[in-house]
């Protein structure tokens, strides 16, 4: 029988929405410790007696704990994985890594030379329409692939509201960049191979001392010259719009979701006729289902190649000035 791995969990918010439903139900997962100055955990804390509830996370490290999963500001998650260089214990992170693409590669570089299991949570690459997809390309079965395009509309309420908080901010590792365009060039790359991006277009705003990119529109070239076209915007109100057309010698692909929920009702159509997927009710929130997925893997096998996604990505996005 496999033993039961103790685990932190630090964070509000994407903790208790999203990770923690999937952890506490994980027979393989024994939850300890809620770390947080968020007075939600507080009362969470209070219906399970059995968790630890700490605010300082610095202390965690020195209690009976082999996993720690983040989901906090990239400004914290950098102080948090450089302290734990000298504890090594197992973490699964967030995107992005840390607030500069320098100190995101070199605390990697560390990660892997002291052989500390570390994955991190990109979305779309657990997603089961993605996953299908990545099949398609591989068996070739509409040939190659000749182009794609992307087009995501969001809302992001701080940005509504003129919230100066690290969601808005690029330099806290906030802003659509970080946020979404990590996103798409991390699965762009999990399907089409390393990109490389050029001819970039933007539309900038303005507020409390805020530089915020509120559109962006870029090219970008793959392996074998597989063009795409990526544009992200910010909407006011309502759902979101994601949608992604691949175009293959023999037929185009078009996954597409229309919903506030950013992984939940997702759409593939080959050649126009619809492909069913089995749908999940399990959890409320969408992400629950691709993180449930992202700590199966992370149990049985150590893989770097996701946080590999997430250096590439960040080291284009250092480069996009605006």
């Amino acid at each position: 029988m496999r033993k039961k791995i103790n685990l932190a969990l630090v964070g509000s918010n994407f903790a208790i929405k999203c990770y923690f439903p999937v952890i506490k139900n994980n027979k393989n997962l024994n939850l300890k410790i809620l770390c947080s100055r968020n007075v939600k955990k507080i009362q969470l804390a209070n219906k399970y007696k059995k968790l630890d509830l700490e605010k300082n996370w610095k202390k965690i490290f020195k209690k009976n704990i082999d996993l720690i999963v983040l989901a906090v500001p990239p400004k914290v998650q950098e102080k948090i994985l450089k302290f734990n260089l000298r504890y090594k214990k197992m973490m699964i992170l967030e995107k992005p890594i840390s607030t500069n693409y320098l100190k995101s590669k070199k605390l990697i570089d560390l990660f892997k030379e002291k052989k500390i299991k570390a994955d991190i949570n990109l979305t779309f690459l657990n997603h089961p329409n993605f996953i299908y997809l990545m099949k398609i390309i591989k068996n070739k079965k509409f040939g190659k692939v000749l182009n794609y395009s992307i087009n995501w509309n969001f809302v992001i309420y701080d940005y509504n509201i003129k919230k100066k908080s690290w969601k808005v901010q690029q330099k806290l590792g906030g802003g659509i960049t970080n946020i979404f365009l990590t996103h798409v060039l991390s699965y762009c790359e999990f399907l089409f191979g390393k990109n490389l991006i050029y001819n970039v277009n933007t539309s900038i705003d303005h507020f409390k001392k805020i530089k915020f990119l509120k559109k962006i529109n870029c090219e970008v070239k793959n392996p074998n010259n597989i063009a795409g076209n990526i544009i992200l915007q910010v909407k006011k109100a309502g759902k979101q719009n994601h949608i992604f057309k691949i175009n293959f010698e023999k037929c185009s692909v078009i996954i597409e979701n229309n919903s506030k929920d950013w992984t939940k009702n997702f759409r593939m159509k080959i050649n126009n006729k619809l492909i069913k997927f089995k749908k999940s009710n399990k959890y409320n929130d969408g992400r629950c289902d691709q993180i449930e997925s992202l700590i199966n893997q992370f149990l049985i096998r150590k893989n770097y190649k996701k946080l590999n996604y997430c250096l590439n990505s960040e080291k284009i996005i250092n480069q996009i000035k605006y």
